[in-house]
């Protein structure tokens, strides 16, 4: 009699498909192709990489490497979050139903895909169906799901780690042989990079750290764990010979400039592990929205609910004497202090070192976002719930309380709009009025620029018709292909005016080849951060009368009156008009911007502190406020702080109430030739690399820094050439 197949296996997975619909889907309904799940511009990050897949496939071209964005030169994509996997198989349906729908489907499918990899886990460790199904729900939903489900696609495609685990765990017991072993883990390592290269670095880390707390505490496995280590190195290897070709282009044109601020920017705060966010129905209520903290709402996704931890102090304790729950709980201990980066904030203390600082200069791990750890944290506290919930000597009525504790405190937020946005193209987009204004394959300037709007999404829902002068590939924010344009690209970013803008920007149309510029001026498409209560939240507005301004200054420059048409204002470039810019090296043009930024921010601190203001008010926007800097200088996106001493690059402060620090950002060269001349007059000159502290554009930049004392700001200002 043939053996009965274990469709139990499989049931669990449908179970997490229609809680993942029912949560997050409801929104979708109707609306598959005009909405999408997430919030801010991430999301069309994703929607673009599949119809770019879709795209690779039509057109044959190279799909590491794109043309599409930041053209001419285009983008190496394989440090983007390019979801090869998904994109791939997911061919027929970018097709046949577009690639926002494609990527709908596919958000939805992902809790669903961790959540039954982990029961697969769990249910191999507790041997209870039941246990098993709530230990891969608090998997796949857990808060760490719940926020990047909000932007995050790459990020949800945690699937193969349980599976890398469970892999491990049967070798380990001798159930599978060390052959089958090394060609299973290296069918997961492939997969989990195709999906989320970073995950592979940080499993390995992770990974090696769980076999060395194995072979502390547990002697009488020693000879067993010892025998991993074979075929895991056959399976790396292996690995790494079927991605040679991604592997490539990962490691053959050097490694983007990664902003050095962003490892400490995206971690965990102390507190997110207490308080959750407003991804959770908990988080919603008012209180507790008050006291969440974070660096942004997709990052704050640590918190362990209050049932759960109950469950892991309580099993811990009367376990600890099992080597598997000392190392589950010294794993989690390991995983935890990791996501708290490199150093631990406490207001009015000095940061206090944390061993991350150490392991950050590791290869590879210099790229990690540390928040993002929280994903194996909970996949520990999965299996201890599982574990907890099969433990007979635990009553049963206390281990479905506990259960039923873990789903409220962890319940999503059941609010069907919270999870998803209406797609915010302009008819002109929309409806493929652009056919009429420019031809295939034209290079187009859009703002809102590159993750400031959705120009991923409207460049994908019409199958890449033309080619974009700039774009949101993720990190780094600038090719530097670019680089030499920073002014200008950093000026369409922040929306703000600079010294020589309108020379900078005929200089950059016609070496770029752009035919059209495209304003959605029309309704709400810049996307910032709010400055409200908790962690930074996206909100979709409209541009400010300053940034209509800037916008319209600047490209009136170009002799050309706009047409206002489908939502947009559509400018089209006279390149043949631009002729004498061919040749113009934007790098000595930004060479003067810089120097008449810091002659006339000097000016304005010797203004400011001669009218009488109090030295501690002074910063640019003030600055600006008092007409000592030209209009729109300190304006725009950037200026988000009214009290903020670095606005747009730009520095006006005060050292201890008496001295003050004037300050410029530019090109490395640029900075150090403007260091000697203000030398003789500066207490202080400091010239130091941004790469470190930024968490954005501005990584690619150096800082030129001038401690004055009111006499030496005297005396530097009798250098600044008078307009």
């Amino acid at each position: 009699m043939p053996a009965r197949r274990d469709y139990s296996a499989v049931g669990p997975f449908f179970i997490y498909l229609i809680l993942s619909c029912l949560f997050f889907g409801r929104g979708l309904v109707g609306h598959l192709s005009d909405r999408y799940v997430g919030i801010g511009t991430d999301p069309g990050l994703f929607i673009f990489f599949f119809e770019w897949w879709r795209y690779v496939f039509t057109h044959h071209v190279n799909p590491f490497f794109t043309y599409l964005q930041w053209a001419p030169s285009g983008a190496n994509l394989a440090w983007a979050t390019c979801i090869p996997l998904f994109g791939v198989c997911a061919i027929p349906l970018t097709t046949t139903l577009g690639p926002i729908a494609t990527f709908n489907l596919m958000v939805l499918l992902c809790p669903a895909l961790a959540a039954w990899t982990a029961f697969l886990l769990c249910r191999y460790l507790s041997s209870s169906f039941w246990a098993a199904l709530m230990g891969g729900y608090a998997f796949g939903f857990s808060p760490y799901m719940l926020a990047h489900l909000l932007g995050h696609l790459t990020v949800l495609m945690m699937f193969p780690a349980p599976l890398m685990v469970l892999v491990t765990l049967r070798r380990l017991n001798e159930e599978i042989s060390a052959r089958k072993f090394a060609i299973t883990l290296t069918i997961l390592i492939v997969v989990l990079f195709l999906c989320w290269p970073e995950a592979v670095a940080t499993s390995t880390l992770f990974g090696g750290t769980a076999l060395a707390i194995a072979m502390w505490t547990a002697p009488e496995w020693r000879a067993r764990l010892r025998g991993l280590v074979a075929p895991l190195l056959c399976a790396y290897v292996a690995s790494a010979i079927m991605l040679s070709p991604y592997l490539y282009y990962f490691f053959a044109f050097g490694q983007p400039a990664f902003p050095g601020g962003l490892r400490q920017f995206v971690t965990v705060y102390p507190s997110n592990f207490l308080i959750p966010a407003t991804t959770t129905l908990v988080g919603t209520i008012s209180l507790v929205h008050e006291m969440s903290h974070g660096s942004n709402i997709y990052e704050t996704g640590a918190y362990i609910a209050l049932p759960m931890l109950f469950i892991l102090v309580a099993f811990t304790r009367s376990h600890w004497s099992d080597w598997d729950m000392r190392l589950l709980v010294l794993l989690l201990v390991v995983v935890s202090i990791a996501s708290l980066g490199s150093a631990l904030s406490i207001p009015a203390l000095r940061p206090i070192p944390l061993p991350w600082a150490i392991v950050e200069h590791f290869p590879l791990m210099d790229k990690a976002l540390p928040a993002r750890f929280s994903g194996y944290s909970f996949l520990i506290l999965a299996i201890i719930l599982a574990l907890w919930l099969s433990d007979d000597s635990i009553h049963k009525t206390l281990r479905l309380g506990g259960a039923g504790a873990v789903v409220l405190f962890t319940l999503p937020n059941l609010s069907a709009s919270y999870w998803t946005t209406p797609v915010d193209a302009p008819a002109f987009f929309a409806t493929q009025l652009y056919t009429r204004y420019f031809a295939p394959n034209d290079n187009v300037l859009i703002l809102p620029y590159g993750g400031f709007a959705n120009g991923n999404i409207w460049q994908a829902m019409n199958g890449f018709h033309f080619r974009v002068a700039g774009g949101y590939l993720g990190q780094p924010p600038i090719p530097s292909e670019y680089l030499r344009y920073f002014p200008t690209v950093y000026g369409f970013f922040t929306l703000a005016d600079f010294p020589y803008s309108d020379e900078m920007l005929k200089a950059f149309l016609v070496q770029q080849k752009v035919s059209a510029i495209v304003v959605a001026d029309e309704g709400a498409h810049l996307w910032i951060k709010n400055n409200d209560t908790g962690p930074q939240f996206p909100q979709r507005t409209e541009f400010t009368a300053d940034e209509r301004a800037v916008i319209g200054a600047l490209f009136g420059s170009l002799g050309v009156t706009p047409i206002h048409v489908g939502g947009v204002s559509f400018y089209k470039v006279p390149l043949e008009r631009l002729d004498a810019f061919k040749n113009v090296d934007p790098r000595v043009l930004e060479k003067r911007m810089v120097a008449k930024q810091l002659d006339i921010l000097i000016s304005a601190a010797k203004r400011f502190l001669a009218d009488g203001n109090p030295p501690s008010d002074l910063n640019p926007i003030e600055a600006q406020r008092l007409k000592l800097l030209p209009p729109d200088w300190a304006t725009g996106v950037g200026a988000l702080d009214p009290r903020a001493a670095l606005v747009n690059g730009l520095v006006l402060s005060s050292v201890d109430g008496t001295d003050v620090l004037v300050g410029v950002m530019g090109a490395r060269d640029t900075v150090e030739a403007l260091a000697p001349i203000y030398k003789p007059f500066a207490k202080k000159v400091e010239v130091s690399a941004l790469m470190p502290l930024a968490i954005w554009a501005e990584s690619t930049r150096w800082m030129l820094l001038l401690d004055f004392d009111p006499a030496r700001l005297g005396l530097a200002v009798k250098r600044v050439p008078q307009s």
